[in-house]
Order: C-alpha cells, then structure tokens, then sequence
C-alpha cells in the first residue's frame, strides 16, 4: 500500500494579520520546513496544495523536488485543497495536514494508518481531540477525492458536510497517550495568540487544553 502526504498551504492568515503561516518560524525552521521533514519520513510522494496558480508558482521555485499544484476550486476553502491533493496524490491513502500545525506527527500519522488498514470499508481515519474530529491531520483514501468533488460542484464546502457522507474511523486521545503520543499535534496557529499559547503547551510537555 502506497502513502502520500498532502500539506494545505493556500490560506491567507488574515487573522494572523495576512503572514503566510507555512513561513512563521518554530524554533529554527519555518512551519512548512518542519512539515516537509515529517512527510519526507513518511513518504517519497508530497503534495503541497496552493490556493491559487500564482501561490503554487512560488512554492514550485522554493521547492522543487515537492509536487506542487493549485486548487481546482479557487476561493472553495479546505475542502477545495483537500480534494486537489487528494486528486493529486500517486499513493492509496494520503496524509493530510494544514501548513499551520507546527507539531505535526508522523508518528499519529501512522498509529492513524494502522487503524484505517484495519477497517476495508472505512474511507478515512480522524483524531477525536477535544471531543472535536480533526479533518486536517487525518488519513484518507484517495478514493475521498471524487466525493469532494461532487459537493464542491452543488456549492458544498464544508469539511463536515464531507465527513457525514463517508465512513470514517475516530481515534480518541488516550489511544495517542497510550503509544507515547501527546496529542497536541493537530493544534493549528490561526492567530497571534494561538502562536503563544501553542508555544507554552509545547514548552510544559502539555497535551490538550
């Protein structure tokens, strides 16, 4: 079974005061240079997903060995980026995961992997954390991509909308705790003050809020 990863980096960050969060720093890396080093350990095939064809042209110049592509649906938001990249993908099943999420794991990734290989019938495999499903640092199969499409068409664009019409499998936090994974690591940056509390929790060792 072949994997790939997707990585969404078409956001504005307007509530970051319009910054392209794929290049906000932690520790000495940008976030998307960090992502990049997640999803080289767990694949050779990497999507990054731009909103436009102007945003994918600079990522192809920075990044040449990584896929680069633009979103089918412009303007459509996550599910647009999901479904180009899912699209995109040469693997069965792809990770998932938005260029915001500085603690990114390979390592959920693949605990999320192993339940989905586990379940045939099931299309994609979400962290529950919170008691909210996380559809952007989840496993799905590239089959996922041809439901996108067709409610991106009605004018559908809600990842929730998404994840009512396809069986998926939740994984809980404890499941994380118990194989030595804290589960901080869908925590995205939307906002300056998201930055510092992110950067406090990962300092403490802390897990959920």
């Amino acid at each position: 079974m072949k994997t790939s990863a997707v990585i969404l980096a078409g956001g504005q960050g307007r509530r970051m005061g319009g910054v392209n969060k794929a290049l906000l720093t932690w520790g000495q890396e940008t976030f998307l240079e960090r992502l990049l080093q997640e999803c080289r350990a767990w694949t050779d095939d990497i999507v990054i997903v731009g909103s436009t064809n102007e945003s994918a042209g600079i990522l192809k110049e920075s990044l040449p060995d990584v896929r680069i592509v633009s979103d089918l649906y412009p303007g459509e938001g996550p599910m647009a980026g999901l479904h180009a990249g899912l699209s995109a993908v040469s693997g069965d099943i792809a990770w998932v995961l938005a260029c915001d999420q500085p603690l990114a794991s390979r390592e959920a990734a693949a605990l999320l992997l192993d339940r989905l290989s586990r379940e045939p019938e099931a299309m994609a495999a979400l962290p529950v954390l919170s008691g909210r499903p996380q559809p952007l640092h989840a496993v799905y199969r590239k089959d996922v991509a041809r439901l996108a499409d067709t409610l991106l068409q009605q004018g559908e664009r809600r990842l929730s909308s998404l994840l009512s019409r396809v069986p998926w499998i939740p994984v809980e936090p404890a499941t994380f705790l118990r194989n030595g994974i804290q589960p901080i690591f869908a925590d995205d940056v939307d906002t300056p003050e998201d930055y510092a509390r992110l950067e406090t929790k990962a300092k403490r060792g802390e897990d959920l809020p």
